[in-house]
C-alpha cells in the first residue's frame, strides 16, 4: 500500500515521521481525533491549525479533518522543527457555526439539510443524502447554538445517531450495528491482550416489589368467628375487609353496610378503611350464648418477587457465594399485581446483570486479511476464562490504532486497541435492544432571539449654500426683496 497524506492539498508524506501516528476513533458523533508527528526543515512548509488533513493507506482513509492544534519543538537550533499535530474529524467544523433557526411541522432530513445549506458553506464539500427522511418534528428551535448542539438536539428528540465519515458524508440514521469482522474466544487466537471488568454496583437479580398500602381484593373469602362476652360491641379483623359477604348471629343472617353508608335497619356496620366492625348503637350487647361470624373478602397485600436464575448463575461462579443481589422496591402507586410484575420485570431486564467493561488488543498479523475493528459495530465476546460462557454481543465504543512500518521491508503492520462495554446479552437480544422506540417529538416552549436589523437607508450632509439680497426690502407677497418682519427697518 502507498501512503498519502496532505495538508492543506499539498503533500507532506516526505516529512510524516515515521510510526508517529496514533488515530483515536470514539462512537458515533463524538470526534474522532489523530495525533502525528511533522519534520520541518529550513524551506520546507509547517504545518497550520485550520489546515484540512488526509492521511490514506491505497484507498482506505485512516483520518480526515481539520488541524486543531500544533506544538513545534525545535533541534539542532533552527536546524529543524518537530511539530506535534493535533487533528479532529470533520465534525470539528460545525461547531464553529452558529444557529438561529426555528421549525415547525418538518421532518429530521428537512431540517438538518436546511441547517446545513444555511450554516455551512457548500465549498466544505459536505453531502446530506445519508441523511434520513425521519419523523415529522412539531416544533423546534435553535437560539444561538453550533450547528453540532442542533445535531445533538435532534438526536436525543428523535432517536436517530448522527456522524460525519472521512469522505464527508453526514449520517442521519436510526440506531443499528453491524457484526465485527471477527468474534474474540478462548481458542480464536486473533488477540494478543484481553481484559474485562465488571460493575457490579447497580445489579439486582431478586426483585421484591411491593405497591399500594390498600393491598387488592383476595380471589377467596375468609371467615372470622367471634364470641360474645356481655361488653364488646366491635370487633377486629385480621385483614382490612375488600367485600363483606355475610354477618351472622347463632347462624342468623344479619343486615349490615358500611359506616359511611349506615340505615336505621342495620344491625352492623364495618370500615372500609380500618378493619373492624361493630354492632349499630339500638343493638342489645352479645352474651357469652352468642357466636358471630363475619365471612368476607380480605384485602391482600400486593407484594411479588421476581428472580433472574441466570444472573444469580453467573455471580454464584464470580463469587463462590449464593449470587444474589436482593433489592426491595416500595411503590405506593402499584395497585394491582400485573402492575407489580411487570415493575419487577423491568427491574431484572435493566439490572440484572452487571456492566462489563473490556479490551483486547490485536494487529494485523493476528487477523484475517481485510479485517478493520470500528466504533459503533458489535463484537461477539465468549471467553468462559473472563466469566463469559456463552456468545454474547458487546457494543464496540472505541478503537485505538496504531502503525508501525518496518523501514527495510516497508511493511505497515496496524496495532488495534478495542474497548468494548455493555451488558451481558446474547447477540440477537442485543439487536433487539438497537430498536428505534418511539420517541416523542411535541413541542418545545423556547424563545427565538431576534437579531439585531442593519438599515440600509444612508445619510449625508452637502456643504451650505447662500443668496445675498440688497436693500431697500419691500413689504407684502410681492415685495422683492421681500422684507422681513423683526429682521427689516422702515426708512
Amino acid at each position: 500500500m502507498t501512503f498519502v497524506l496532505t495538508i492543506a492539498g499539498a503533500n507532506f508524506l516526505p516529512q510524516y515521521k515515521t510510526n508517529s501516528a496514533h488515530i483515536r476513533e470514539v462512537i458515533q458523533n463524538k470526534s474522532n481525533v489523530m495525533n502525528v508527528e511533522i519534520t520541518v526543515k529550513p524551506g520546507e512548509t509547517a504545518p497550520q491549525e485550520g489546515s484540512e488533513i488526509i492521511f490514506k493507506d491505497g484507498s482506505r482513509f485512516l483520518f480526515a479533518g481539520f488541524i486543531s492544534r500544533v506544538s513545534p519543538t525545535e533541534i539542532g537550533k533552527g536546524q529543524m522543527f518537530i511539530y506535534k499535530v493535533e487533528a479532529s474529524d470533520y465534525s470539528y467544523i460545525f461547531a464553529s457555526k452558529i444557529a438561529r433557526r426555528a421549525y415547525t411541522n418538518k421532518t429530521l432530513g428537512y431540517i438538518v439539510s436546511d441547517l446545513m445549506s444555511t450554516y455551512v458553506s457548500s465549498s466544505y464539500g459536505f453531502t446530506v443524502t445519508n441523511v434520513a427522511t425521519g419523523p415529522t418534528i412539531e416544533s423546534i428551535t435553535f437560539d444561538h447554538i453550533s450547528i453540532r448542539k442542533c445535531f445533538e438536539k435532534l438526536q436525543k428528540l428523535t432517536g436517530y445517531i448522527w456522524y460525519v465519515n472521512y469522505q464527508k458524508d453526514l449520517y442521519f440514521k436510526t440506531q443499528s450495528a453491524t457484526p465485527a469482522p471477527e468474534n474474540i474466544t478462548d481458542s480464536s487466537n486473533n488477540y494478543s491482550e484481553v481484559s474485562i471488568d465488571y460493575d457490579t454496583s447497580q445489579v439486582k437479580n431478586s426483585v421484591i416489589v411491593i405497591g399500594s398500602n390498600e393491598g387488592v381484593e383476595s380471589e377467596t373469602t375468609v371467615s372470622e368467628t367471634f364470641v360474645g362476652d356481655s361488653a364488646t360491641r366491635s370487633w377486629e379483623l385480621q385483614s382490612k375487609p375488600s367485600n363483606v359477604v355475610t354477618i351472622t348471629i347463632d347462624g342468623v343472617s344479619k343486615q349490615f353496610s358500611l359506616d359511611a353508608n349506615q340505615r336505621s335497619t342495620d344491625v352492623f356496620v364495618y370500615s372500609y378503611s380500618g378493619q373492624s366492625f361493630r354492632l349499630t348503637e339500638s343493638q342489645s350487647t352479645p352474651t357469652p350464648s352468642n357466636t358471630i361470624v363475619i365471612t368476607y373478602y380480605p384485602r391482600v397485600p400486593i407484594i411479588v418477587k421476581r428472580q433472574d436464575p441466570t444472573s444469580i448463575a453467573l455471580f454464584a461462579a464470580l463469587d463462590n457465594g449464593d449470587g444474589l443481589y436482593e433489592e426491595t422496591l416500595k411503590e405506593p402507586t402499584i395497585t394491582s399485581r400485573n402492575s407489580a410484575l411487570e415493575r419487577a420485570l423491568q427491574e431484572l431486564d435493566e439490572f440484572s446483570m452487571p456492566l462489563v467493561v473490556g479490551r483486547f488488543v490485536t494487529r494485523t498479523n493476528l487477523l484475517s486479511a481485510g479485517s478493520v475493528f470500528s466504533p459503533g459495530q458489535y463484537v461477539t465476546i465468549n471467553l468462559p476464562t473472563h466469566g463469559i460462557t456463552s456468545d454474547s454481543a458487546f457494543l464496540i465504543q472505541e478503537v485505538n490504532i496504531n502503525l508501525t512500518q518496518d523501514s527495510a521491508t516497508s511493511r505497515v503492520e496496524y496495532e488495534y486497541e478495542v474497548r468494548f462495554g455493555g451488558k451481558i446479552v446474547g447477540v440477537m437480544e442485543f439487536l433487539e435492544s438497537l430498536a428505534t422506540e418511539e420517541v416523542d417529538v411535541s413541542n418545545e416552549n423556547e424563545i427565538l432571539t431576534i437579531e439585531s436589523l442593519i438599515d440600509s437607508e444612508q445619510m449625508s450632509d452637502a456643504a451650505p449654500t447662500h443668496t445675498i439680497y440688497t436693500p431697500p426690502f419691500k413689504w407684502g407677497p410681492t415685495g422683492s426683496p421681500q422684507a422681513v418682519w423683526n429682521k427689516s427697518e422702515w426708512n
